[in-house]
């Protein structure tokens, strides 16, 4: 039976936090073992949240009570402070410990305010609002019995979506423990669990694969379970539901709370949980954890009895607590109270520095964004050519609708640039760009880029991430080289376009995605869908728009402009003083005929300006490649002429009478221009087909009627 209130709070549940006097206690308790504070990584440990890895000294923020993390980051730094200490249980000896060292530290907040109440059963009864003050997921309240002196019940729940693990029921309970430590009149204190939150089925987790809960039911309907060991298959414990009664309890979720060892005095009015029926110990390396028989999980809180007895009063009044001095308590308190409400402000004042300064960056980052952009209304394609201008209608035209855009050209060519080129010129501008090269990536890895994973969905998962399609909500997401995506992969990425909805690995929840997709390639794609390589369906849905950039040979006239562009961007790099290229460079460039595209014109410029002298002013033939110094002209019709009179004619006849005479060898001709052109385009026929002024059908059909060998 779950309450009312836990379905509320499930539904409106916000982002967990935790305030770092949490890790510190942790981190402060690893600096004082031998060997395990050398064993972090607190880069590592704040880094599994995104935006955090700015800080350039993560162990000091964590050592600052002030600050506050997300919960994911405490629950890392338990995982690592459990493997670099050997213990399962170091944030409950960390707790203790912090406890213990009042005498040797400038006190907290918190434990400035439990000495100014300086009574157990007050400190106790305001759990409430310690468990606001430590995190924002975290629920406490305690309560006490007719006629129980010095015992009270507390009640513990972590809300929705933490699942409390081993470490944070342990850090709780040593806070509760150790607190009791500022009073020199505490004689003593105990703090007994009687059932916990945990989930069985997490417990078993957590020690990474070597024992699995085996049910002996179908899911939802078991009564008993067995925990096994993997590697022997031995049964470590084994456990059974219970169904425990309820008591009032005023002001908790629905006025009541579960009773231990009290079964229901009607069917389903009480709770059901899991009871250890035989305890046994659960080993990884030196980490232990022991169940012990009786022990009670998956309830829907965790419930403590907490006992203590004091010290007989040495007079009519009890001692002053801890380490205050002065002219009389009242006095120091007021003073570190003020103490800390000046540092409080000082953090303030620096998170609100820090939001200012964040907001002048983003206003500078958009002016630098429209002075890039809008200056030059190509993004960055440049071209006067008819094939570029046509290029550049079409990317305008295409930019102010919402369907998605295939690009096609040859390697070099700038696709993303066109692809950032749409996105800039859309409605969607104040979205992100975001770009992935499908090809650079194994399949497990592209998924989990594309659509994220949840924490756990395979080793290496210690936290949940948004891929690509999320991080682009509301702007553009640019899939480079499609036509080397998986068959599988494939069938996942239509469903998005199809659905606008994705799951993330190893998650069940579908997430609405509100994305535009422009993809790019240098293959066939129609070749690839007639070969059965790539889904017909997929290609349709991709390309609504198609967007076809020319070769860089098919538009020399562009050359002189776009190597003036690239010869100033790399000029201002190098810190050089080159204002351009002599005559003879320029047509040395031109006549080239590029197969790398703008790309190889970049890196040939680029390495003629680290080439340049300091005191030279122009771009000489000298410092370009020998191949393109030496780079054939192209064949014209004299050249032609010219280069069949070098073939000896008993060869061409021989040839002649191998055939069916002269139809028969310019077959052959033919045929040998079309694969030379196909292997030039890196297979894409319909680029092939293009530059022989043919159709993508034509060639298809000469495929098939191809001269057989000689």
């Amino acid at each position: 039976m779950v309450p009312e209130a836990l379905r509320a709070d499930e539904a409106t549940a916000p982002d967990p936090w935790v305030t770092c006097f949490l890790t510190g206690m942790v981190i402060r308790y690893l600096d004082g073992l031998d060997g395990a504070a050398g064993r972090m990584d607190y880069h590592r440990v704040i880094g599994v949240v995104e935006g955090f890895d700015h800080i350039r000294d993560p162990k000091a923020f964590l050592l600052d009570p002030n600050n506050w993390v997300p919960h994911a980051v405490l629950r890392e730094l338990i995982r690592r402070s459990e493997e670099a200490s050997g213990c399962k249980d170091v944030t409950y000896r960390a707790a203790l410990a912090f406890f213990a060292s009042t005498g040797s530290r400038q006190p907290t907040l918190i434990e400035t305010v439990a000495r100014y109440l300086g009574d157990v059963d007050a400190v106790v009864r305001c759990s409430g609002m310690w468990a606001t003050a430590y995190s924002n997921y975290l629920r406490m309240q305690a309560f006490a019995r007719p006629g129980e002196a010095r015992r009270l019940y507390i009640l513990v729940r972590f809300t929705p979506p933490v699942d409390p693990q081993i470490g944070n029921s342990l850090l709780v309970k040593g806070n509760i423990e150790g607190f009791s430590q500022l009073y020199p009149f505490v004689a003593s204190v105990s703090c007994e669990e009687q059932y916990s939150q945990l989930r069985l089925a997490t417990v078993v987790d957590e020690f990474g694969g070597a024992y699995f809960l085996k049910a002996d039911g179908a899911k939802g309907a078991a009564t008993s379970w067995a925990i096994t060991e993997r590697a022997t298959g031995r049964t470590v414990a084994t456990a059974r539901s219970c169904e425990m009664g309820l008591e009032p309890v005023a002001a908790w979720d629905g006025g009541q709370a579960p009773v231990p060892d009290s079964p229901p005095k009607r069917s389903g009015a009480g709770c059901r949980a899991v009871r250890i029926e035989r305890g046994g110990v659960l080993r990884a390396g030196t980490l232990e954890y022991a169940l012990r028989e009786g022990a009670i999980y998956d309830a829907p809180y965790t419930r403590y009895c907490f006992q203590w007895q004091e010290r007989p009063a040495a007079g009519s009044a009890r001692p002053t607590p801890g380490n205050v001095t002065g002219k009389t308590p009242k006095d120091v308190i007021s003073r570190l109270l003020f103490d800390h409400l000046a540092g409080l402000q000082a953090t303030q004042r620096r998170i609100l520095g820090i939001f200012m300064r964040n907001r002048e960056l983003s206003e500078e980052n958009q002016y630098l964004r429209d002075e890039l952009y809008g200056a030059m209304e190509a993004g960055g394609l440049v071209g006067k050519s008819r094939p570029m201008q046509e290029l550049m209608h079409l990317a305008r035209s295409v930019a102010q609708s919402d369907v998605n855009v295939l690009i096609a050209g040859e390697t070099g060519t700038g696709k993303e640039q066109a692809a950032r080129l749409v996105h800039r010129l859309s409605p969607r501008r104040a979205g992100r760009f975001l770009a992935i090269n499908c090809a650079a990536l194994a399949e497990s890895l592209l998924e989990s880029e594309l659509f994220g994973h949840e924490r756990g969905a395979f080793t290496g998962a210690v936290a949940q991430k948004k891929g690509k399609f999320e991080q682009a909500q509301g702007g553009t997401l640019f899939l480079d080289e499609i036509g080397e995506v998986s068959p599988a992969m494939q069938v996942k990425l239509l469903r998005v376009l199809q659905e606008r909805e994705l799951q993330r690995v190893g998650g069940h929840e579908d997430i609405k995605v509100d994305v535009r997709i422009v993809a790019a390639t240098n293959q066939d794609l129609p070749a690839l869908v007639a070969e059965r390589k790539f889904r017909q369906d997929l290609f349709y849905r991709l390309n609504v728009f198609p967007l076809h950039i020319p070769p860089l040979r098919e538009r020399a006239e562009d050359i002189p402009s776009l190597a003036e562009q690239l010869l100033g961007r790399h000029a201002s790099t190098q810190k050089k003083a080159l204002k351009g290229f002599t005559g003879e460079a320029l047509d040395i460039l031109t006549r080239y005929r590029w197969p790398g595209n703008v790309r190889e014109l970049e890196n040939v410029i680029e390495r003629a300006v680290a080439l340049a002298g300091p005191s030279l002013a122009e771009i000489g033939p000298d410092l370009l490649p020998p191949s393109l110094r030496e780079a054939r002209e192209p064949i014209t019709a004299a050249g032609l002429e010219d280069l069949v009179d070098r073939v000896e004619w008993p060869l061409i006849v021989q040839a002649l009478k191998g055939g069916n005479g002269l139809t028969d060898l310019l077959k052959r001709i033919e045929w040998a221009l079309t694969t030379r052109a196909v292997k030039e385009h890196s297979g894409n026929k319909t680029a092939a087909a293009r530059m022989l002024g043919r159709t993508y059908r034509w060639l298809r059909k000469a495929e098939t009627e191809r001269p057989a060998p000689p």
